[in-house]
């Protein structure tokens, strides 16, 4: 059950209500959200600047929902690097608040687990907790496939704050792509964490829709049937897309690291993923003119490359 919970000058926030989701499960809707969601060829400068406008948008529905009562000197970002970096969250408290936000870092990655299609280990390289306070409420910018990342890196968090003999007291998730799957586990991660401590709080805010998963883990598609999303979310896939490509697009964020700090590299893939998709016979007119602008401005930001200094 989805419900428009409240509407801004820049963005609409509607509440999910699912037992098996996080209990404080929204979703944003916002201009800036939908061009890097529905514009998957973009990548780089425009894409930064893009996702800056959206962090204060997360920021704000955060602030709404999920900080009434903290305090300043409680609130810390967690950043997952390295896609966790081009979050901004950071960036978009100062900007909303007029304070800088403390942070903490781990550096993640997943590894396939072999033999097993879709599935990933997460292996922490690095961490840095020394901004974490004692009655902590954690911020994380995080896009959400399998979970395994978001599962790992919140674990590393409590073993941390136990460290300090501390609390973790609410984390925010926010993410520009999770999937369906991934929020469920989080709804499980939610219960058990409230068992121990009745009073944490977990707040999922996420961008236009959960995603559906594909089975090699790493897709997250538009209209597929574990998809959840508001009426306008499914107005705007079909208006912009169609129904062929908003079922067949082949993943809605790309993988966001290298989108961010290799453009160069998602370029290719997305090019090369374009042409498959308009060799093939079944893309209705729609999808076929979208993808057919969206490699366009792909092959345009190749070219840059070939600007000298």
């Amino acid at each position: 059950m989805i419900g428009l919970d409240s509407s801004f000058a820049d963005y609409r926030l509607y509440k999910v209500g699912e037992e098996s989701l996080p209990e404080n499960t929204y979703i944003i809707c916002s201009e800036p959200s939908r061009k890097i969601l529905y514009n998957p060829q973009m990548a780089g400068k425009e894409l930064q600047e893009t996702m800056e406008e959206v962090s204060k948008i997360f920021i704000d529905a955060a602030t709404r929902k999920a900080l009434p009562g903290k305090k300043l000197g409680g609130i810390v970002e967690f950043v997952l690097l390295s896609g966790g970096l081009y979050y901004g969250i950071a960036r978009g408290f100062r900007e909303t608040h007029g304070h800088a936000l403390p942070q903490c870092f781990l550096g993640i990655k997943r590894q396939r687990v072999e033999g097993a299609e879709g599935q990933f280990r997460a292996v922490s390289t690095y961490e840095n907790f020394e901004s974490l306070p004692q009655d902590a409420t954690v911020i994380i910018g995080d896009t959400i496939a399998t979970g395994s990342t978001i599962l790992r890196a919140a674990g590393e968090l409590e073993n941390a704050i136990a460290e300090k003999d501390g609390r973790l007291s609410s984390l925010i998730i926010c993410s520009l792509a999770c999937s369906t799957e991934g929020a469920r586990k989080l709804g499980r991660m939610e219960k058990k964490l409230r068992e121990r401590d009745p009073g944490f709080r977990l707040h999922l805010i996420v961008a236009e829709q959960l995603f559906h998963l594909m089975p090699d883990g790493t897709d997250l598609r538009f209209l597929r049937e574990d998809s959840v999303m508001p009426d306008e979310t499914r107005a705007y896939t079909l208006s912009r897309y169609g129904e062929a490509l908003g079922k067949d697009m082949k993943c809605a964020i790309f993988d966001w690291g290298t989108r961010c700090k290799n453009p160069k590299a998602h370029y290719v893939e997305f090019m090369h993923f374009a042409k498959e998709a308009l060799i093939g016979s079944g893309m209705d007119a729609k999808g076929r003119a979208e993808l057919e602008r969206m490699n366009a401005e792909a092959e345009e930001g190749m070219r840059a490359f070939e600007k000298t200094f």
